[in-house]
């Protein structure tokens, strides 16, 4: 078979989420299948504001920048993930001497935040996610959190504005999950709307993938992706995984948390439940293939099953979520994808 990157090498790019150093984390056979598999990696969480700026004079870029070099050794491109999102941000970024800090003071350090990370990459990322998960989950439009609370509901324009003042050459986009869904796509296009009629450049938009077996939005998918492309955007599927194990929790909202304790799959997953999932993977990719017009990356959240973050999210159990297995082995979801 072709790899994945071949497979699809004229149709959309061929992501990855990776965690840790690369350099000292991961495996021979692990690195061997980044290599001959994808063709863009993403930082699963060594760019987001708390780890990559964990003090207000501190950076700490030696995670990602050996990311980078290893993107650079084996010529993929790399899209940075993210410069403002309302969990993994540092708290003093918020904080003036014990109180909250007033809207300019909080602006002042965002700014320079963005400047100082999109600065430190300039030349090394394809692009990057500028605002993640903004949108409300319910009635409202904005998400409440502590940037809505010391700037406002426009904290989402003023990253933008700042990302586009020092991220020449670098697309910017926004990220979110469950926007496919009629809901929030609403709301995510309005957002796209209000941003492009202030003059901001939003270059794409990030559809996160966390869907689970048996329960893949095919038809909303179909809709969303044409209507995201009509605002003048490109369209990525940013963090796809298919969740084998039963869940209440819906969408990617990390700070959601489930008390059942079934594993039912941690002997391993039985064939006709992986045939399943191939059938689900084969019929997403064709719904892609036949969009890839307006697609220009599919990037998976983790690089096998061993990795996925579906193992301790909502709860811990045994997930096989990905494409491969624990041995960086090809599921039967490989085959369907590449046919």
């Amino acid at each position: 078979m072709p790899s994945l990157r071949e497979r699809f090498a004229d149709a959309f790019e061929i992501g990855v989420a990776l965690g840790g150093k690369l350099s000292k984390d991961y495996t021979p056979a692990e690195l061997e299948l980044i290599s001959t598999q994808f063709s863009n990696i993403t930082p699963e969480n060594c760019m987001k504001p708390a780890l990559i700026h964990p003090e207000e004079n501190r950076y700490d870029f030696a995670t990602p920048d050996d990311l980078v070099a290893f993107a650079r050794q084996y010529w993929l491109n790399v899209t940075g993930h993210c410069l403002v999102w309302h969990q993994q941000c540092p708290d003093w970024i918020f904080a003036d001497q014990g109180k909250p800090a007033p809207r300019d003071l909080v602006l002042q350090r965002t700014r320079q935040h963005i400047r100082q990370v999109l600065s430190w990459y300039r030349g090394a990322l394809q692009g990057i996610d500028v605002v993640n998960e903004a949108i409300d989950d319910g009635p409202g439009y904005i998400r409440k959190s502590k940037w809505t609370q010391c700037i406002g509901d426009d904290y989402v324009e003023m990253a933008f504005r700042f990302a586009a003042e020092f991220g020449e050459g670098i697309r910017l986009y926004y990220n979110d999950y469950s926007i496919e869904m009629p809901e929030k796509r609403e709301k995510a296009i309005r957002l796209v709307r209000d941003l492009k009629a202030k003059g901001l450049r939003v270059d794409g938009i990030g559809i996160q993938g966390h869907w689970m077996l048996d329960k893949v939005p095919f038809t909303e998918l179909d809709k969303a992706i044409p209507e995201f492309a009509a605002l003048g955007c490109k369209v990525m599927i940013t963090e796809l995984d298919l969740d084998m194990v039963r869940r209440e929790t819906s969408g990617a909202n990390p700070t959601a948390a489930e008390s059942a304790r079934d594993d039912p799959y941690v002997n391993g997953c039985p064939d006709a439940v992986l045939a399943r999932q191939a059938q689900q993977y084969g019929e997403l990719f064709h719904l892609f293939e036949r969009h890839q017009r307006h697609i220009t990356r599919v990037a998976f959240w983790g690089l096998h099953d061993g990795r996925s973050w579906l193992n301790s999210w909502p709860r811990k159990r045994t997930n096989h979520a990905l494409l491969f297995d624990r041995q960086c082995r090809p599921k039967p979801a490989v085959a369907a994808v590449v046919a």
